[in-house]
């Protein structure tokens, strides 16, 4: 199979990688249809991270099952279905409370939790910017779409993390209707890079005994930070307001989304047409022009504000 493979800083390869096999009866193998760019795969692109050369990137994908493991008993072969960034089990400690983004069945470290494609520090998982994916416990982890999953793949790609990612940060802020509320977006790249300007502003914004809902990447090391930034950030810290935080009450939410906990009442939404989430597409491409892509996205080019790729060369109208 082909696929956008990482040889380095903001290098990108497309090339033939060994076809993704089940390796567990819960396995399913999914034929890739759209996959985003996300800025979170912006880390591992300019060598930020220790994630190796030689892995394929990816980690936001849906597409048509095409191979299901023995144990698999709902999915099934030629349906639809959108995949969590996060891999998880469904039934340890922690997927029970309903927290798949810190799964610890998946995440190989045991002094670590979580698991995604594509993702440093998260497991040895191939990503999805591919022709074909292994899905560990398909069953759990594939999202079953609707009839309309192929014309409108652009609003059920974002089910797999920007969607539910996004939806996450309105929860842990505490966000009612009604509310007066600041959105800080610095963008996916620059979100890291001005972290402390972002989080410091939020404090001062935010109205005493408020909520912050952080959901950006942060690492606790990014070796890559010390020329971006500072050596502190390249430990994953940074210095932040704690003292105004601290006499106005309020409270901060961080860490990744539990996809699961919201794709399933999102992907309904989409469904019934209350909302179209695809919008935010400027760009379309086969998978054989990732190159291209991930360097127009990398340098934050106008206009470029989410890319998708199409491992079987078809797109669906949007700009290309």
């Amino acid at each position: 199979m082909k696929a956008a493979v990482y040889e380095g800083p903001r290098t990108v390869t497309v090339k033939d990688a060994p076809d993704a096999k089940t390796e567990h009866p819960c396995d399913i193998i999914v034929k890739i249809t759209a996959t985003n760019i996300c800025g979170s795969d912006l880390h591992m692109y300019d060598g930020r991270t220790s994630f190796e050369s030689g892995r394929t990137l990816g980690h936001e994908n849906m597409g048509q099952v095409v191979e299901l493991g023995s144990a698999v008993r709902k999915v099934q072969v030629g349906e639809y279905v959108v995949l969590p960034f996060n891999i998880a089990c469904g039934f340890c400690m922690q997927c029970e409370r309903g927290l798949t983004n810190y799964c610890l069945t998946m995440q190989p470290e045991p002094a670590l939790a979580g698991a995604a494609d594509d993702f440093a520090d998260m497991g040895p998982y191939q990503g999805g910017q591919a022709e074909l994916l292994r899905v560990p416990y398909g069953d759990f982890n594939a999202l079953r779409l609707g009839e309309d999953a192929a014309e409108r793949q652009s609003d059920h790609l974002m089910l797999a993390d920007i969607f539910p990612t996004g939806y996450r940060a309105t929860q842990m802020a505490n966000v009612k209707p009604g509310d007066q509320t600041i959105v800080f977006g610095a963008g996916p790249v620059g979100l890291m890079v001005t972290y402390l300007l972002t989080l410091n502003s939020l404090i001062d914004s935010v109205r005493f005994t408020g909520d912050v809902g952080v959901v950006g990447v942060f690492l606790p090391q990014d070796p890559g930070g010390a020329e971006a930034q500072s050596e502190l950030e390249a430990q994953g810290k940074v210095p932040i307001d704690s003292g105004m935080m601290w006499f106005k009450g309020q409270h901060v939410g961080t860490g990744q989304a539990p996809v699961k906990k919201y794709n399933r009442a999102l992907r309904d939404l989409i469904a019934s047409g209350k909302t179209t989430p695809g919008f935010v597409v400027s760009h379309e491409f086969s998978l054989d022009e990732a190159p291209t892509a991930y360097e127009h996205f990398d340098a934050r080019d106008e206009g470029w504000t989410q890319e998708v790729l199409h491992p079987d060369g078809h797109g669906n109208g949007h700009k290309q």
